[in-house]
């Protein structure tokens, strides 16, 4: 069965840098993994079922970036595999299929608020799925530009933004002031002006 969902996720990877999101047919993933398209649909509902499934865990990091947990050292490993990897796969974090792996991390970042103690999912000053949406954009459109060389920096700078913005902006939208931290580790790693 794992081996089959793998095949499966591979077969989905090797199209994906192939061909344009929207051309890739269920049939041509069946015939890639060599499975039928029954199998297919005894583990994915279909190729978004397949799109989510294959950037969960990569975007589950960009999701912890909110935690107060510090996983900055695994968001800027992420980073630097996005980077290596960023003529192979431009469309992800682009074009039409931008929209699609947005709804990843927003549902991956909604899990999370969701998850938090009623009292905090309670303070939120929007719903938690507007809530979702405006961390998801915050985390994303840096990466996309950067990967899209709009500017340069490192990826521990990059990372260090990201998750000082997202710490910055869950607060916010449980409406705190910030705290006299905010943005002290990332001044630490800027150079000097």
């Amino acid at each position: 069965m794992q081996r089959t969902r793998q095949a499966l996720l591979d077969a989905f990877f090797a199209l994906v840098l192939e061909d344009p999101y929207e051309d890739i047919t269920v049939r041509d993933i069946v015939v890639r993994a060599g499975v039928g398209r029954s199998t297919l649909y005894e583990h994915f509902s279909g190729k978004d079922a397949l799109l989510a499934a294959s950037l969960g865990g990569p975007f589950a990091v960009l999701a912890d970036a909110l935690h107060p947990r510090d996983n900055t050292a695994a968001l800027t490993a992420l980073l630097e595999h996005f980077w290596s990897n960023r003529a192979v796969a431009p469309g992800i974090f682009a074009g039409p299929m931008r929209r699609r792996t947005v709804a990843v991390l927003v549902r991956l970042i909604e899990q999370r608020l969701r998850a938090q103690a009623p009292a905090r999912r309670a303070a939120l000053l929007l719903p938690t799925r507007l809530a979702a949406i405006q961390l998801a954009e915050a985390l994303f459109a840096p990466v996309a530009a950067w990967l899209a060389g709009q500017s340069a920096c490192s990826a521990q700078r990059l990372a260090l933004g990201l998750r000082e913005a997202a710490l910055a902006l869950t607060e916010a939208l449980r409406g705190a002031p910030p705290g006299p931290h905010a943005g002290s580790r990332l001044r630490d790693c800027l150079p000097p002006r």
